[in-house]
């Protein structure tokens, strides 16, 4: 279970602000604003959308850099295994989606301080959430300058997966060479940029195929690709199956409401 001892979202300090104390228990900080977070002997600084989480114990120092300083904190004791074997551990690492993240911390903040004292359990569960949602983010095997860079093109495949996407445009984007990109991100996501785009645009046809009457066709245009003969090749290599294969076994698979087990009496109404 996760207790909470004290939660705070959206802090404002000034540019001069220093947190320079051993917690006692956990505690985990993303920050709104720039910071500068000190590691092993060297003071490094991150980007907004960053965090770290101590455990208890931990020499922490971490300041505002240059202008007010702005983060979500959290001040908890866990026995919950994810947490105790969290991969980044006094180690700052960036978010993915921050947004998700900061408004978890918000709900936490809510239920903590709310007038009838907080659930523990809502509050154990909200701060697994959170967690769940950074595990991924905190499996970094390093933290480069083009790491918050990095997430933010990966969300951006993700969320429109049929732009006109190529490495040299991707590239551009973090003012960086192709060879060095393709680098980057394969050290970061463990896949190619160009394999990340397809693996989404073939996610976003199976859930048109399977929720939708659109043609091969039309889904292929719609996710990008401006063959079908293309968008075939790709759905076959990735799935096994062609997208009218694929759209008559999730429709096999779809259960049907039997209409036996339920006949309206005359008399029934809505009350």
């Amino acid at each position: 279970m996760n207790k909470v001892f004290a939660a705070g979202y959206s802090s404002i300090h000034p540019a001069d602000f220093v947190y320079d104390t051993p917690p006692g228990r956990f505690l985990l900080v993303m920050t709104h604003s720039p910071a500068i977070f000190r590691c092993g002997e060297t003071m490094l600084q991150f980007p907004e959308d960053t965090a770290i989480l101590y455990e208890p114990g931990e020499n922490i120092y971490y300041r505002a850099d240059g202008e007010s300083y702005s983060d979500d904190w959290l001040y908890f004791s866990t026995n919950e295994k994810m947490i105790l074997d969290f991969p980044c551990r006094n180690r700052p690492f960036p978010i993915s989606e921050p947004e998700y993240c900061y408004n978890l911390q918000q709900l936490i903040t809510w239920e903590y301080y709310s007038d009838k004292g907080g659930n523990e359990e809502i509050l154990s569960d909200l701060v697994q959430i959170l967690f769940s949602r950074l595990y991924d983010d905190s499996n970094v095997r390093e933290v480069t300058p083009f790491s918050h860079a990095l997430y933010a093109l990966r969300k951006s495949i993700q969320v429109e997966p049929w732009q006109d996407w190529t490495v040299k445009g991707m590239a551009e984007r973090l003012n960086i060479s192709p060879s060095y990109l393709q680098a980057l991100y394969k050290q970061q996501f463990g896949v190619s940029c160009i394999e990340d785009v397809i693996n989404n645009r073939i996610k976003r046809a199976k859930r048109q195929l399977a929720h939708t009457k659109k043609s091969s066709t039309e889904v292929a245009m719609d996710c990008g690709y401006h063959t079908v003969e293309h968008f075939n090749r790709q759905f076959r290599k990735i799935t096994g199956m062609s997208p009218l294969e694929y759209r008559r076994k999730v429709s096999e698979e779809e259960p049907q409401w039997p209409p036996e087990l339920y006949t309206p009496k005359a008399d029934d109404s809505c009350r």
